[in-house]
């Protein structure tokens, strides 16, 4: 059915309210709902995408995890399904592990939860994974110091990259803001997605914490395909849509 002439104004609106309602739209389905031409719809969604409330991908738009940027807004956001999700994680370390923790609010329930019985080397980039470890009574701590990056209170640059070329980790827990069952992960700093990428390139088994805000959204910057992890962590009421809808990978989901 072709809807009738809009405003750009109410088109938006449109646009966005579709792409909340299934995650994903494509140009050429909108321009036959809309009766009004691609390069129409390109401008549309070039502008929505510059405006944040989108990300523009080839042949349509997907929908971004509206999580808040600053480390801080996140903080206090999602706790119980963030403690949930942690509680998933404990099991799979071991007695003389080593750890690489990228920063992140659900990370921090990770740090929270780690035993004090079992001695574990952490290697880290956080600042609030480093305060919450400091007193950890059975761990060996290490901060990769370099450029400091406030909105996600992590260090990135040169230095980094240089000090994750040394380690071998054998699990890496993943910060990650948008996780997309096509696009895969993605993040909305250039910098920090490559830190990511060499994080995911270093482990030897690679982990991500993705609550309901995360899923079927993505950014500007790719960070590694869904194929990359070794473990989807989510909610208990998310795992099964996950494994009947999304693609086919060898990670599991827990």
């Amino acid at each position: 059915m072709i809807l009738g002439y809009m405003l750009k104004e109410e088109r938006h609106q449109y646009i966005l309210n579709r792409i909340n309602q299934n995650y994903r739209i494509y140009i050429t389905a909108l321009s036959a709902e809309l009766g009004v031409s691609d390069d129409t719809l390109r401008r549309d969604l070039t502008e929505l995408d510059e405006r944040g409330l989108l990300t523009k991908v080839h042949g349509g738009a997907i929908a971004k995890s509206g999580i808040p940027i600053e480390f801080t807004d996140r903080l206090n956001t999602g706790i119980a399904a963030k403690q949930q999700m942690a509680t998933k994680v404990i099991p799979l370390f071991h007695a003389g592990d080593i750890l690489l923790m990228d920063g992140g609010t659900s990370n921090l329930e990770v740090a929270k939860q780690l035993p004090t019985d079992i001695p574990l080397s952490v290697y880290t980039n956080s600042f609030p994974i480093v305060n919450t470890l400091f007193n950890h009574p059975k761990l060996d701590l290490i901060f990769l110091g370099g450029k400091v990056f406030p909105s996600s209170q992590v260090t990135l640059g040169v230095s980094v990259f240089q000090a994750l070329q040394t380690i071998r980790p054998d699990w890496l827990i993943l910060g990650i803001s948008d996780v997309h069952p096509q696009q895969g992960l993605t993040c909305p700093d250039r910098e920090e997605a490559m830190i990511k990428r060499c994080m995911i390139e270093r482990a030897r088994k690679r982990i991500v914490l993705a609550d309901s805000y995360k899923l079927n959204t993505a950014e500007a910057y790719h960070v590694a395909s869904l194929g990359d992890i070794d473990y989807l962590v989510t909610e208990d009421n998310k795992k099964e849509y996950i494994r009947e809808n999304w693609p086919a990978y060898s990670y599991k989901v827990l």
